[in-house]
């Protein structure tokens, strides 16, 4: 094994390992940001309950709204896609003078 293998393998050993402690700690930053937002939430439900109330009817109203606009897109996606003509099974017809000719080689 030559020393540029070597050194090849070593570096790209370190940077899995690298690249494992960077997930770990990215999970570990989404992991605490979820707990602050469900605090943020809880909070806001006992001091604001109207407030959170209202934002609680948005979101629904958003959700619903995106989830109505994909189905609509599914639904438009699949008219066009049915409405696009099949490719002819059969193509000998355009092609017949190519076929029927003798070869002058």
């Amino acid at each position: 094994m030559s020393e540029t293998t070597n050194l090849d393998e070593l570096i790209a050993a370190e940077r899995a390992k690298a690249n494992a402690r960077i997930a770990k700690l990215r999970k570990r930053a989404a992991d605490e940001q979820r707990k602050v937002d469900a605090k943020v939430v809880e909070l806001l439900k006992e001091q604001h309950r109207e407030s959170y109330d209202k934002l609680v009817e948005r979101a629904r109203a958003v959700l619903d709204a995106e989830k109505a606009e994909r189905s609509r897109k599914a639904k438009a996606s699949a008219a066009a896609s049915s409405a696009e003509p099949a490719p002819e099974a059969d193509d000998t017809h355009a092609h017949s003078e190519e076929v029927t000719q003798p070869w002058n080689g």
